[in-house]
């Protein structure tokens, strides 16, 4: 996908992943990190979630590492914004590279850089503090997909694969979500109004093509799950 159709898919999102505001402000209630303790979000994109974890628990840091050089712009125009400047770094690097440790890791949709779903928890247990916490985001195949889906997305773990891969990888389960079928729609139409709002073909015809795939082919058959894992 071209940088500058990203940016305009991109531009109506608070979150780029299917959660409300409600779930996000609780996923981030049931985080809690004491004062001077360090939050670090790999793939982060504009560190929404990692921005909200900042301002929730005041005297924390946070570190958020993505390749997408313009996505980390917004991000450090949003802390500017909220007074979040001081407390939070944006590294544009690839995040397998990173191999600092935490009290609070945030990986969500991002597990393709770091080996894909199953290899992805190996890794992110390194990267846990004892004592700290995962928040996890990543999708799962809730139903079986067709040949649409499939092509779209490609191969996806079950929810309960997902959950035993976590535990495989040394976490505990603390809290397992899924985000509901009103969320996803909300987010797929707030990804698509920006290009379809658009005078360029490229655009159009990419917001018709993923209305096409969502609406034929993985809408309730992708899920998408919100996880806290412990190490434990």
């Amino acid at each position: 996908m071209r940088d500058d159709l990203r940016r305009i898919a991109h531009a109506g999102l608070t979150f780029n992943a299917p959660l409300s505001v409600e779930r996000a402000n609780a996923l981030v209630r049931a985080l809690p990190i004491s004062p001077g303790h360090h939050v670090l979000d790999l793939g982060c994109g504009w560190g929404e979630l990692l921005l909200r974890m900042l301002a929730g628990y005041p005297a924390t840091t946070g570190t958020g590492v993505d390749s997408d050089r313009g996505a980390l712009d917004r991000g450090r125009r949003l802390a500017a914004q909220r007074g979040l400047q001081e407390r939070v770094d944006f590294v544009e690097a690839d995040a397998a590279q990173i191999t600092d440790q935490a009290d609070v890791v945030i990986c969500v949709g991002s597990s393709h850089a770091l080996g894909g779903p199953e290899a992805a928890l190996r890794v992110l247990r390194g990267r846990v503090e004892a004592g700290g916490s995962l928040l996890h985001g990543e999708g799962f195949w809730a139903e079986q997909p067709g040949a649409v889906a499939r092509r779209a997305i490609g191969d996806l773990p079950r929810f309960d694969e997902l959950l035993a891969f976590a535990q495989q990888a040394g976490f505990r389960v603390e809290r397992a979500e899924r985000s509901s079928l009103e969320e996803w729609d909300a987010f797929e139409s707030s990804w698509r109004s920006g290009l379809e709002a658009s005078s360029d073909p490229d655009a159009l015809a990419l917001a018709a093509e993923r209305k096409r795939e969502y609406e034929d082919g993985y809408r309730g058959v992708l899920g998408f799950a919100w996880l806290v894992l412990a190490p434990g």
